[in-house]
């Protein structure tokens, strides 16, 4: 998948704030906001917008899920510490 941006409308109060993150999907985009958004603040609106090559963004990708479960896969955990002689 390709990287795209978001623009992310925060919501707490009637005050809305926006935030821009990257990620590959819009559900993805919801996830990379949610480490900046403030006790209460809710998720009023995810739009993506068009990369015009000078974005600035809020905060970093989110990792897939597969990256987050790295190190307790099954596959991790058969590979276990090396052998020893």
């Amino acid at each position: 998948m390709t990287m795209k941006f978001y623009q992310i409308d925060l919501e707490q109060g009637g005050v809305t704030r926006t935030v821009r993150v990257p990620s590959e999907t819009d559900v993805q985009a919801a996830d990379a906001a949610a480490p900046l958004m403030k006790a209460g603040e809710r998720i009023v609106a995810i739009r993506q917008v068009v990369d015009d090559g000078l974005q600035k963004a809020d905060a970093l990708p989110p990792v897939s899920q597969a990256e987050s479960f790295a190190e307790i896969t099954p596959g991790a955990a058969a590979k276990g510490p090396p052998p020893t002689s």
